[in-house]
């Protein structure tokens, strides 16, 4: 029930607000609920100095270290698969029931889920604008988790966003589940 509740405020806050909404995601950054998601964003601005996304040499994980545990460090590639995770907090690794990193994003879902989640990676690499995104996620038990996802572009050279800056948060996630020390970065 929680989840489908989450799921219509969103969309009708989407529909209702004039916001950008493709697929699932929107553009807007106004709607993010997690405090240490809102943190990172704040960061992101900081860091990105007036220009159109902040430079990967900018971002230090010591400034965040509240965020670190809900942080996905993507790397954007040629071809295919194209997202190749390079760094993934605590806080996400139980939820996939094992270290993610080292993997590519394309390997982790599949199907309509899979297809949401690449376009809201594409989106934010081809457009280098942060993207928000609610959703669901089945666990490996059949449960379902509600989550919200910003992706926030950086780039090494000041031209294209070679790198990601995922926050990812799940809700109602037991706090014993993310504290077990097999899924420490």
């Amino acid at each position: 029930m929680y989840k489908n509740r989450q799921r219509r405020n969103f969309h009708a806050l989407t529909r209702n607000s004039g916001l950008a909404l493709m697929s699932n995601f929107t553009t807007s950054l106004e709607n993010v609920q997690h405090a240490q998601l809102n943190d990172l964003v704040f960061y992101w601005k900081q860091i990105k100095k007036g220009q159109l996304m902040p430079l990967r040499q900018n971002f230090n994980p010591v400034d965040v270290p509240k965020c670190l545990r809900h942080i996905v460090l993507v790397d954007v590639q040629d071809g295919d698969p194209k997202y190749y995770i390079r760094l993934a907090g605590s806080s996400i690794n139980p939820m996939y029931m094992k270290p993610i990193t080292g993997k590519y994003i394309e390997e982790l879902s599949s199907g309509k889920d899979r297809a949401d989640i690449l376009a809201q990676y594409n989106h934010t690499v081809e457009h280098l604008i942060p993207t928000y995104m609610t959703g669901v996620k089945n666990t490996h038990v059949g449960n379902s988790v509600s989550y919200e996802r910003i992706i926030l572009p950086i780039t090494s050279d000041g031209r294209e966003a070679d790198k990601l800056l995922v926050g990812l948060h799940f809700f109602n996630v037991k706090q014993q589940l993310l504290d077990r020390a097999i899924f420490k970065i």
